[in-house]
């Protein structure tokens, strides 16, 4: 008698499950239950881990997180094998595979290679969702889904970093210059325990929310994705991270740039009238930009030269992928400085994998760009031209967020930003393949 596979996975699953309440109890049990539910939801239709990773991964651990992202490949190599779907390498592959081949290598060559091994991880889990979506969906219907779920989980974030403004918070003396601002009680970090880090992932959903709303024709949708859009803004404004706010401002002037330079002339009027209705605390964090009297910005300066140290004794191959080695090397350096990273992106870069891997990772990025410009913002079709505008805008303000932090260090950012690399990959190749389908027709 032969037992059909379906029937041998469901027995599989039920001893698996005997087994853990036997040894493990009811409690166990029921998580095992709603993860062989969802196990076998997601083989199903790999966009359902999509879809719910986008809406929850900012409200679960980071190690959950990384689960549920570094699955999402796995489950697309396993609808091939019960399946037989096929799947595609996406576009862009040199550039990702360079980066991906320095940042193994580093690791296995680092001065800590344990350490390491958290940041290659965590990339790697990004790369798996990266590849997940590039081959699970597969239209315009389906990718605006993806988006306006991923824009949802902002929205949510969002507000609740609004509702710390009113209700306050815990402050630690790290986030700011006491004497020099006297006035500043809260600064609202919603999920991120950080009001930099929540600065970070709003800079990157910010402009991808303006890109909807850009492209929104009906006035009713319209506005209420304006009254969103104006929460994360309100949200970042209240983080009171001047990093955030020069970061969105790169990715407004990219916006403007690509969609109608015309806009500058509202722009600049709109900008230097709305200085007028701004907070004093606003103001002041303002004009405390590139200020030497700021305590903050004379330990960044300090963390950069003692930084551009490391590079230059260690610029060939740097010390080794990823935070921690970084750390360590650092602190050989100056011990009265306990720090995690350089807050500068790409002189972490340079001293975690030297500077020809500082090279590798501008031309990913720089090809990214580029690589949307030419098949999202030149096309003809006004969604794509609009959301990819958002896209490369989301690009470009964490590149300059990346002056003054470093955004490949959190995890958490570090899935937003692959998921950001994710959504761009993937409205190309359904572009690409929408051009295809009218060239065949005519």
């Amino acid at each position: 008698m032969v037992i059909p596979k379906k029937l041998n996975f469901v027995w599989l699953m039920a001893a698996f499950l005997a087994i853990i309440y036997y040894y493990f109890g009811f409690k166990f049990f029921a998580a095992g239950v709603i993860a062989v539910c969802g196990f076998i939801m997601v083989i199903y239709d790999v966009k359902i881990g999509l879809f719910t990773s986008a809406l929850v991964y900012p409200f679960l651990p980071d190690a959950v997180g990384l689960l549920m992202l570094l699955s999402m490949g796995f489950f697309v190599l396993v609808r091939s094998i019960l399946f037989k779907d096929k799947f595609e390498v996406m576009d862009l592959t040199l550039p990702i595979g360079l980066f991906a081949f320095v940042a193994i290598f580093r690791t296995i060559t680092s001065i800590e290679p344990m350490g390491s091994l958290r940041d290659l991880g965590l990339n790697a889990a990004g790369l798996s969702f990266v590849f997940a979506m590039t081959n699970s969906i597969k239209n315009k219907k389906e990718l605006n889904a993806f988006i306006s779920v991923f824009l949802v989980s902002a929205l949510f974030v969002g507000l609740l970093g609004v509702y710390q403004k009113f209700t306050g918070v815990q402050m630690r003396p790290e986030w700011l210059d006491v004497e020099n601002n006297t006035d500043i009680a809260v600064r609202v970090y919603s999920v991120f325990q950080n009001p930099n880090i929540l600065a970070e992932y709003l800079v990157m959903l910010i402009p991808l929310a303006v890109g909807i709303t850009w492209h929104t024709k009906s006035m009713r949708k319209k506005f209420v994705f304006l009254i969103a859009t104006g929460i994360l803004f309100l949200c970042i404004l209240l983080t009171l991270s001047r990093g955030g706010w020069v970061g969105l401002g790169f990715a407004a002037l990219m916006f403007i740039i690509l969609v109608d330079r015309r806009l500058f002339l509202l722009a600049i009027p709109v900008g230097i009238g709305g200085l007028s209705f701004l907070p004093k605390q606003v103001l002041n964090r303002i004009l405390s930009i590139g200020s030497t009297v700021d305590t903050s910005n004379s330990y960044r300066i300090k963390i950069w030269e003692i930084t551009m140290d490391v590079i230059r004794d260690h610029k060939v191959g740097g010390v080794g992928f990823g935070y921690i080695p970084f750390k360590s090397t650092f602190e050989t350096y100056i011990r009265t400085m306990p720090i995690y990273h350089a807050h500068n992106t790409y002189l972490e870069i340079a001293a975690e994998i030297g500077i020809a891997g500082l090279f590798i990772f501008m031309l990913f990025m720089l090809s990214t760009l580029k690589y949307a410009y030419i098949n999202l913002v030149k096309s003809t079709d006004k969604y794509y031209k609009y959301i990819g505008a958002g896209l490369c805008a989301s690009i470009v303000g964490i590149m300059g967020h990346g002056l003054v932090e470093h955004f490949l260090y959190i995890p958490r950012i570090i899935f937003t930003f692959w998921i950001i690399i994710g959504i761009i990959f993937t409205a190309i190749k359904i572009q690409k393949k929408e051009n295809k389908e009218v060239i065949e027709e005519n």
